[in-house]
């Protein structure tokens, strides 16, 4: 049965300010010996959707929110995900949706995806956003980022007590 993302509770506080820090954050999950999901997906889904999120602000999306949605989002919305961050409980678009991944293929590809973004300058439209200036986008990957990693936690084993 799929968790209700938004009415989750012991989520990370999260704010990035580089995508670096994001790798280094993936990074460091990746390594553990135990991480705990707290919503949907497991820490490779969590890195492949990251993934194909960037190299969509590269290459384009295959896709683009309905025409009202997208003047709401723009006109309305627009500065709050850039600033204050992404909202939980959307439901991903079947394009950037992961399959069930490995750790250390989710991770290679966000790696590699972030390694791109970081050299390569060309911007696509955002499928909800329109256009968005390289910061903007920037801005909009580390708010996203924080919200879906928000949700791996790495699992601390408490001590046995000894009598």
């Amino acid at each position: 049965m799929a968790i209700n993302t938004k009415s989750v509770v012991g989520r990370r506080e999260m704010r990035y300010s580089t995508l670096q820090e994001v790798l280094k954050d993936a990074q460091e999950l990746a390594a553990a010996d135990s991480v705990q999901s707290l919503g949907n997906w497991t820490p490779g889904q969590v890195f492949e959707h990251l993934a194909k999120t960037v190299e969509m602000s590269l290459d384009g999306a295959t896709f683009q929110a309905p025409f009202p949605l997208r003047w709401v989002a723009q006109t309305f919305l627009k500065k709050s995900l850039l600033n204050k961050g992404v909202p939980t409980g959307f439901k991903a678009n079947g394009h950037v949706m992961p399959g069930e991944v490995a750790v250390e293929d989710g991770l290679t590809h966000f790696e590699d995806a972030v390694g791109r973004y970081l050299v390569e300058p060309q911007r696509a439209k955002h499928p909800l956003l329109g256009n968005l200036t390289q910061d903007e986008w920037t801005q909009f990957h580390l708010r996203h980022c924080e919200m879906h990693m928000s949700f791996l936690k790495i699992d601390v084993k408490e001590p046995s007590q000894v009598s």
